[in-house]
C-alpha cells in the first residue's frame, strides 16, 4: 500500500471510515474528505445483477402482486358459480309451474309448498289415462257407493280431511285446479288416488305446510 506523508513529515496511511457513530463502509477511504455514500436501492448479492430495480412509481399492488384468490377474475368467476349454483337449488326446490302433462307414473304437485289458512292452493295431477280422485288432509280413503270417502284423517287436520276431486277420467294427462286451505298451521297432504273398480290405491303425493 503506497504511503503519503502528512504536515508533521511522518508517514500516514490513508484514512478509512469515520469517527465511532458516523456513517461509513469499514475498510473503504474516504473519497476526498467524505464517506462513502451507499446506493438507495442495494442489489443483494444473491440476486441477478441483471434483474431491473423497482419502479418507484409504480402502484403498490404492482409491485406486491396480491394472491391470485384476490385477482379480479378468479373473484368474478368464484361469484358466477355461486349464482349458479343458487338458481339451481332454486328452481329444485321450486320446480317449474306448472309442471308439464306426463303420460307415465302418476304424480302430484302444487303451485307453493306453504300456504295461509283461508287461501287458494293450486295443485296438479299428471299420470297415464285412467279413473283418479284427490284428497286434501286425507290419511286413508275408500269407495263407496261410488264415491270416494275419507276414512282417516292427517294428525293436524282434526277430523276435517276432504274429497276435492270425486273421481274422474284423467284426460290429457294432467289435471290442473285449485282447493282454499281451511287448515290450521300443521303438515298436510294433497293425494291422489286411482280408482279400480271399488278399489281406491294411492299412487302420488305431495306435501302443503298451513301456515294458519
Amino acid at each position: 500500500m503506497e504511503r503519503g506523508a502528512g504536515q508533521d513529515g511522518e508517514d500516514h496511511l490513508p484514512e478509512v471510515g469515520g469517527p465511532a457513530g458516523e456513517r461509513g463502509v469499514p475498510g473503504e477511504p474516504r473519497v476526498n474528505g467524505r464517506e462513502p455514500r451507499l446506493a438507495a436501492n442495494p442489489v443483494d448479492p444473491a440476486a441477478d445483477p441483471d434483474a431491473p430495480l423497482p419502479d418507484p412509481d409504480d402502484a403498490a399492488w404492482i409491485r406486491h402482486k396480491p394472491p391470485f384468490y384476490y385477482q379480479p377474475r378468479v373473484l368474478l368467476a368464484f361469484l358466477i358459480v355461486i349464482l349458479f349454483v343458487g338458481a339451481v337449488a332454486l328452481a329444485s326446490r321450486h320446480p317449474t309451474w306448472p309442471p308439464k302433462a306426463q303420460c307415465g307414473t302418476p304424480a302430484m304437485a302444487s303451485s307453493t309448498d306453504h300456504v295461509k289458512k283461508g287461501y287458494p292452493v293450486y295443485w296438479a295431477a299428471t299420470g297415464a289415462a285412467g279413473t283418479y280422485a284427490v284428497t286434501f288432509g286425507a290419511k286413508s280413503a275408500r269407495m263407496s257407493g261410488g264415491k270416494l270417502v275419507v276414512t282417516g284423517s292427517e294428525s293436524m287436520a282434526e277430523g276435517a280431511a276432504f274429497v276435492v276431486r270425486q273421481p274422474a277420467t284423467l284426460t290429457g294427462c294432467r289435471w290442473i285446479a285449485h282447493v282454499t286451505n281451511p287448515f290450521p298451521t300443521g303438515e298436510y297432504h294433497l293425494r291422489l288416488f286411482r280408482i279400480s273398480g271399488d278399489t281406491a290405491t294411492q299412487v302420488a303425493a305431495t306435501r302443503v305446510d298451513s301456515d294458519g
